[in-house]
């Protein structure tokens, strides 16, 4: 019987920076090429992102799905060009191997030849040490290399120079140098802010940002493009981010840092100390003046996405037009920065959460539907954690043995069997690997820590909904109570402008549910909240 073969490449971030992602290809191709050689039918290539992908992490899509389908019995073989695709952690490369082994698969490698004896399991645990020694020395050399020349004075740029600069590399030494055109830019974002344009008062972000977008002057993004790439905004179209971002930084007062700890590094200043304190002291203020202003309180803060772009959507409060009340919004911040998205809607916050809100009190209505449906969540995350629990147990067994494994040489060692240089050698190939497979097993942990399901979380919200319920006039006026609840379901949604009308699509730990946020009507197509292993089929075709 032939047997099925998938391919999987993986380039790091290294390689990325040395090929520029061919490296990718050619992998597969290689791995291709020996699969067919050997006889084997290719079910499917799986190649990580080519932007690089680390591999000391589990968390790789396609790693996963080569799992998977080693789980579900889609193959044999996994065909991989040499040991430190598959990984550069030892335990993570024990660990993969015990999972695949105990689904029936075997790893082949294109490369090298592991025979399944101890000679050719010891060659391969070298190896694979070797290649986590080495990812370790690559990234402390990286890192020691930069701050290095950081504290020489050079300025490290990870892509560009920050607007109203340009890197310049001189005699083995990179700088930045002042851009004048940008620099003026600058100069008068600062004064706008501080001053105003001497035909008004100090002029707000917002109001920068229109002025600018109106001016058609070009942003950071417009000058670093060296293509057309799919862009969010138009040329000249600026954002609050961006500008917040330049109104904070101490690089125009001539002090750039480096890294997390903040090396100093003296550039070109392009405006006075003086006015940065001012710009300073007046963010300062605005941040008091909006801690203060309490009234405006938004249910789905920080738990709302854009359905395009998956991005989180951020708060807007901004005065009605005749000047005299506020009206609150919800507002992707894709259409802020330059992210592929056309979604550049504002969704009226009263209208989204009013419509989340009548949603919870159904939930509230039927205690018993509400039971239900956080039991049928508890069966799901427990199907869900099933490959960490299984992942877990391999571990756990992996420990054990080469715990065993270790005992046995310090046996053998005080028994007077071996020399004293060949144990010391020995043991520390022991506890190298079961460091690391002690790290992994309290990852694992942590991960099922996370995401297990608490019988006294259910049981405090069946009892704050049993208390909601008979207080459900009170609560309307509980700002805290009702976000309370929000946090206790994990409600979030996501908002979507589809065929002319705003729409909301809400999800909690016992449902989901689609909302025309427009006319605060629950749309025909609505999903009951019991049914939340179910997906919602008909609200996007």
């Amino acid at each position: 019987m032939t047997k099925r073969a998938i391919t999987y490449a993986r380039c790091s971030g290294n390689d990325k920076l040395k090929t520029g992602g061919e490296n990718l290809t050619d992998q597969t191709h290689l791995c291709r090429e020996y699969a067919i050689k050997q006889g084997y039918h290719i079910v499917a290539d799986l190649a990580e992102d080519d932007r690089g992908a680390s591999g000391a992490t589990f968390d790789l899509p396609q790693l996963s799905e080569a799992l998977r389908l080693a789980h579900a019995g889609g193959y044999e073989v996994l065909v991989v060009r040499e040991l430190d695709r598959l990984s550069r952690d030892l335990a993570k490369q024990l660990i993969v191997e015990q999972e695949l082994k105990q689904a029936g698969v075997t790893i082949e490698y294109v490369l090298y030849d592991f025979p399944d004896t101890p000679e050719g399991r010891l060659n391969k645990n070298l190896r694979a040490m070797l290649a986590e020694y080495e990812r370790e020395k690559i990234t402390q050399r990286l890192v020691r290399g930069r701050k290095r020349r950081a504290k020489m004075g050079n300025v490290i740029l990870h892509g560009h120079a920050p607007y109203g600069y340009k890197g310049v590399e001189r005699e083995d030494r990179n700088f930045l140098e002042i851009e004048e055109s940008q620099a003026e830019i600058v100069r008068l974002i600062f004064q706008w802010y501080t001053v105003g344009d001497g035909n008004s008062k100090p002029m707000s972000i917002e109001q920068i940002k229109d002025t600018l977008t109106a001016m058609k002057v070009p942003t950071g993004a417009d000058l670093k493009m060296t293509a057309a790439p799919k862009r969010v905004r138009g040329y000249g179209e600026w954002n609050r981010t961006a500008l917040a971002r330049m109104l904070s930084s101490e690089t125009y007062i001539g002090q750039w840092y480096y890294g997390e700890e903040n090396i100093p590094v003296k550039v070109p200043a392009i405006i006075d100390k003086q006015v940065w304190e001012a710009a300073q002291t007046r963010k300062l203020q605005n941040r008091r003046d909006s801690k203060r202003n309490t009234k405006y309180k938004y249910l789905l803060q920080s738990r709302l996405r854009c359905a395009e772009c998956h991005y989180l959507l951020r708060t807007v409060t901004r005065k009605s037009r005749s000047g005299h009340s506020y009206r609150q919004y919800y507002h992707c911040q894709a259409a802020d920065r330059d992210l592929p998205c056309t979604n550049k809607y504002h969704y009226r916050a009263d209208r989204v959460d009013k419509a989340t809100w009548e949603w919870i009190k159904e939930l509230l209505s039927e205690p018993q539907k509400l039971e239900d449906g956080l039991d049928k969540y508890r069966q799901k995350q427990e199907e869900a954690t099933k490959p960490l629990r299984n992942r877990l147990q391999i571990i756990e067994t992996m420990l054990q043995s080469e715990q065993s494994k270790y005992d046995k040489v310090l046996d053998v060692y005080l028994e007077g069997h071996i020399e004293k240089d060949e144990f010391l050698e020995r043991k520390q190939r022991y506890m190298i690997t079961l460091d690391s497979l002690r790290a992994q097993r309290d990852e694992v942990k942590a991960n099922l820590h996370e995401q297990a399901v608490d019988s006294d979380w259910v049981l405090t919200i069946m009892g704050f909904a049993e208390a909601m319920h008979d207080e459900l006039i009170e609560a309307e006026e509980d700002f805290q109570a009702r976000r309370r609840l929000v946090e206790l379901l994990n409600v979030t949604g996501e908002i979507a402008f589809e065929d002319g009308e705003r729409v909301l699509y809400l999800h909690c730990v016992v449902g989901e549910k689609r909302v025309s946020i427009a006319s605060q009507s629950t749309s025909s197509r609505a999903m009951d909240y019991t049914a939340h292993t179910g997906t919602i089929t008909s609200a996007r075709q």
